[in-house]
């Protein structure tokens, strides 16, 4: 297994730390995502989803069943490919990456650095409602890390990941890991404004707070 850990200082530049977080948290979410391939609404959604990414298409890959999952900007992600999560401190992010490629590590970190590292989705004339949520979670994760760690809500100085962001039908599944404690949110744009995004596990002030503030 290969680790790094990458500091990202922006105390001379306070306001890119937040787009930093915001862009960081969304690459995470692209290179989990992944859809079983024989529930033919999962898979059709999914690929729907994949084609609104910039740079994104569909990557199949057989396990034990044949699984999609997203090949961004060339590089081709599965579950196993590379884990990462992140710390804040104020204006300071430290980046771990891990995985069994340690080319992998060097690729994900040159997406996350690059100077027009941005991820770009909801492209097109009409952008599939989902992301809408996932734009929600972004900001709520970056908002949530500004806070004061002495807040119980704050993401400050803790451990955040996404394990995980698999399609079911029209619904996509969000793990994510707050200091190794894991959460699931259902986001679902189909059905109504006060169920389109729930939470199926965790019970964490922070995961209660992410919610909350997806649903204001």
């Amino acid at each position: 297994m290969v680790v790094e850990e990458v500091r990202y200082d922006f105390e001379d530049y306070p306001k890119y730390a937040d787009d930093f977080v915001r862009d960081l948290t969304k690459l995470m979410i692209v290179s989990k995502m992944n859809s079983t391939a024989r529930n033919a609404l999962s898979k059709e959604y999914f690929t729907k989803l994949v084609s609104q990414v910039e740079g994104g298409e569909t990557n199949m890959v057989k396990y034990g069943q044949p699984m999609l999952y997203v090949k961004y900007r060339g590089v081709e992600f599965t579950d196993q490919k590379v884990a990462s999560q992140f710390v804040r401190t104020k204006n300071v992010i430290d980046v771990t990456m891990e995985s069994v490629f340690g080319e992998f590590v060097k690729t994900f970190d040159s997406l996350a650095s690059m100077s027009d590292s941005r991820v770009k989705w909801g492209v097109g004339e009409t952008p599939d409602p989902m992301f809408a949520l996932l734009d929600l979670f972004v900001e709520a994760v970056g908002r949530l890390s500004s806070l004061d760690p002495s807040s119980p809500n704050s993401l400050a100085s803790k451990r955040f990941g996404i394990r995980n962001a698999s399609m079911s039908r029209k619904s996509l599944h969000v793990e994510f890991l707050v200091n190794g404690q894991l959460n699931i949110l259902e986001l679902n744009p189909a059905k109504k404004k006060e169920k389109a995004v729930e939470s199926l596990f965790g019970s964490s002030e922070e995961a209660k707070a992410i919610v909350a503030l997806m649903k204001q």
